[in-house]
């Protein structure tokens, strides 16, 4: 993988099959055209930490989060690139990558052609460095995906973040990035400053409405405090309290339910384990399974939503978001439904009429509530 993306894999999940990723590529004509890769596309990140940010805002400190301080430069990224087998998709990701000098950025588009024939490249940026002229910059280059740090569309959350943007003009970036035919994804946070769940589940109904061929990829990760950022500052002061591990999950799992109503497609929730950033994490919901946990939350909605008491039946391969973690699951079925642990565990069986053990749904002798 290289020196500048190895230890990196675990904040942006393993080498994932990519199914039929559409982009961006230019014919001999120059002019361009939508292709298909191969479905099993692997990914090698490089991190570009901080570099191009407009702007610092309350909750950043990429260089913790990643692990990484220095940037590779388009000659170290194009020897690595060069060593690959295979086609791969080849991600710039840690700063924000159109806000580079236009000079630096291409130099850097370029070295992609270094790769293997069939590799793309996505790249995640600021809203604040997108424009029908950068856009079209970018035609030459298999372009797989253009993420955006979007953070939250509520104005008072961006301001008191820094973000330096408005929801709407999010919205209108967002919107041109689709209607150039780029792929989209979308970064966004839970747990912000003057943030609340109704008003992130109002941001997701608004990118819904961004027109477009392909879902819209979201990413959804918590705001951790980090040493020496103001939001450590703000918490110091009593002006910010970050959300627990249980409320981020609860509301990451709003978020995803609500995403899988609207037909969005969700690559991650939450930031997985490295050292440098459990080192630095002084307060929030840093756990490494908050994704599974999410999971769990939008399983039992969904449960709850067929049936308020049971019984419930659930894949086999759904049972470890429910006994996973201490039973979450489990338990918070057992909150929202006022029935004991005990009597949920009974409520519970295969579906398809699978035996599993102990775990065949039965309403007998099961009239346990809790007081």
């Amino acid at each position: 993988m290289g020196c500048f993306a190895e230890g990196m894999e675990p904040l942006l999940g393993a080498r994932t099959p990519m199914n039929r990723i559409s982009g961006r590529l230019s014919s001999a004509s120059g002019e361009t055209k939508r292709a298909r890769f191969h479905e099993k596309v692997r990914r090698i990140p490089f991190f570009l930490s901080m570099q191009a940010c407009p702007r610092r805002c309350v909750y950043c400190h990429q260089g913790e989060i990643t692990g990484v301080s220095s940037a590779p430069s388009p000659d170290e990224v194009r020897r690595v690139l060069a060593s690959l087998q295979g086609p791969h998709e080849v991600c710039f990701f840690g700063g924000s990558f159109t806000c580079f000098p236009p000079d630096l950025r291409n130099a850097y588009l370029d070295a992609v052609f270094s790769a293997p024939s069939g590799s793309s490249v996505r790249f995640s940026t600021h809203p604040e460095c997108i424009s029908s002229g950068v856009l079209d910059s970018l035609a030459r280059f298999p372009v797989s995906m253009i993420e955006l740090g979007i953070s939250s569309l509520d104005d008072r959350v961006l301001k008191e973040t820094n973000r330096g943007y408005t929801g709407d003009q999010a919205l209108s970036v967002m919107k041109l990035v689709s209607l150039k035919g780029y792929r989209l994804a979308a970064q966004m946070m839970i747990g912000l400053p003057g943030q609340t769940t109704e008003s992130s589940l109002e941001d997701l109904r608004k990118i819904s409405s961004v027109p477009g061929d392909s879902p819209i990829t979201l990413r959804i990760y918590p705001c951790l405090v980090l040493r020496d950022t103001p939001l450590s500052l703000l918490l110091a002061q009593g002006r910010y309290s970050p959300l627990s591990v249980e409320e981020a999950a609860s509301w990451a799992g709003m978020l995803l339910s609500e995403a899988k109503r609207l037909g969005f497609a969700v690559q991650r929730i939450g930031l997985q384990h490295t050292e440098s950033l459990a080192a630095n994490v002084v307060a929030g919901p840093y756990h490494p399974a908050l994704g599974e946990m999410a999971q769990s939350v939008a399983l039992v909605t969904s449960l709850l939503s067929k049936s308020s008491s049971g019984p419930w039946k659930v894949e086999r391969n759904q049972l470890s978001l429910l006994h996973g973690h201490g039973k979450f699951g489990i338990r918070l079925l057992s909150d929202r439904s006022g029935l004991t642990v005990s009597c949920v565990e009974r409520r519970i069986g295969i579906s398809q009429l699978t035996p599993y053990s102990t775990l065949e749904t039965t309403t007998d002798s099961c009239a346990e509530t809790k007081t």
